[in-house]
């Protein structure tokens, strides 16, 4: 036990060692202009995520349906029913089939990886900072995933000592940089007592936060964030209320830093938005238990398999693209099309398409300002 309690602090040292440290990145990258009115425009960003992201219905405690063996098999599809639903998806099924389509999120990453170099970014205010970091992390892991896609559990890709988070995948300025770069040597240096920036910190699987439909600006970051933290811990995929104990997302044990006394100040956090129904449990349990994990990639359904059925073996079908819509929310309609998809992915889709058509419903949230002052603010996601 003593030797397995060694490795795993060495293993954990060494992954340390390989995170940046401010000091060790460009100095204009630190501090800000809070008069400034530079804005960044992020047209190719912002029409990407339109054509791409499939918002999901409103924070829900519902389970999905069960997965089913098809006819001729005894295999089924194996996912967590609390979770499958919950969350934004990202259409990589496209990505896959056109490579066109994947290789513009490559071209649109690297341009934001240029903009340091044609802006000092300390010449903007902070929330113009972060709206830049923040959208570039997601494309970074969008294009990364395109890479590996469809690969369904995506644990070991992004938590490995070479994984999505720790790899060096960007070039700013002649700094190699990872995710990891990102979120602890800048973003955590800037803005070290706001948890919300978690909640822009998209990484491909169900249990971490969503994908947005649009781009971040300086002029709607802190209220996006806000909204994606009403999401996320609303929802199966970030807590859970169970018996004696508040069960909540390993994602927030994974980012312990940014709640210093753990229990009590993520429970004063979660409290902030949980929905008034569920305030008494928060206050009544006991514990914290940070043991919800979906590792699921967030896609529509391509990485659920389809077995035993000669619906599916129809080549022709599977390859004529030409009726594929142009966007994530309008492939939605072709919940039918029986030829294509197995029962699983069929009753999936159709619940995805509940849940979306539910998403017309309005939302109150609070829209704290960087005080921490709550204004209320009732919005339509």
């Amino acid at each position: 036990m003593k030797r397995m309690l060694l490795l795993i602090a060495t293993i954990a040292g060494t992954l340390a060692s390989t995170v940046l440290t401010a000091a060790e990145l460009p100095e204009h990258w630190f501090g800000s202009d809070e008069q400034s009115q530079i804005q960044i425009r992020y047209d190719d960003v912002d029409h990407l995520l339109q054509q791409a992201v499939l918002m999901s219905g409103p924070p829900s405690r519902k389970k999905s349906s069960a997965s089913s063996a098809t006819v001729n098999t005894r295999l089924k599809n194996n996912f967590n029913v609390l979770t499958i639903n919950a969350g934004n998806k990202l259409y990589f099924e496209e990505f896959r089939k056109k490579p066109e389509l994947k290789a513009a999120v490559t071209e649109i990453r690297k341009s934001l990886e240029t903009i340091p170099a044609s802006i000092r970014l300390n010449q903007l205010n902070k929330k113009e900072q972060l709206a830049y970091w923040l959208n570039l992390y997601n494309l970074v892991v969008i294009d990364e995933i395109n890479q590996i896609y469809p690969r369904k559990n995506l644990k070991d890709y992004v938590l490995a000592p070479d994984g999505l988070l720790a790899r060096k995948t960007m070039q700013i300025e002649g700094v190699a940089l990872s995710l990891d770069d990102v979120q602890h040597a800048v973003l955590k240096v800037n803005f070290p007592d706001q948890p919300l920036v978690l909640y822009g910190l998209y990484q491909g699987y169900i249990g971490s936060p969503s994908i947005r439909k649009h781009a971040y600006t300086g002029e709607n970051v802190m209220r996006a964030l806000k909204l994606n933290a009403f999401d996320f811990i609303n929802s199966n995929r970030g807590t859970y209320p169970d018996r004696n104990n508040f069960r909540v997302a390993g994602f927030y044990q994974r980012n312990a830093e940014y709640f210093p006394d753990f229990q009590t100040d993520l429970r004063d956090h979660i409290k902030g938005f949980l929905q008034d129904s569920e305030q008494l449990q928060l206050e009544q349990a006991v514990a914290l238990v940070t043991d919800i994990e979906d590792w699921t990639v967030t896609d529509i359904y391509g990485s659920s398999r389809s077995y035993g059925t000669a619906a599916h073996i129809n080549s022709a079908a599977i390859l004529d693209i030409r009726n594929m819509p142009a966007t994530a929310s309008s492939w939605l309609g072709k919940v039918e099309d029986v030829g294509l998809h197995s029962s699983d992915q069929l009753q999936r889709m159709r619940e995805l398409r509940i849940n979306h058509i539910n998403r017309g419903g309005v939302v109150t949230v609070s829209d704290l300002p960087a005080d921490a002052a709550k204004t209320p603010v009732t919005t339509k996601p």
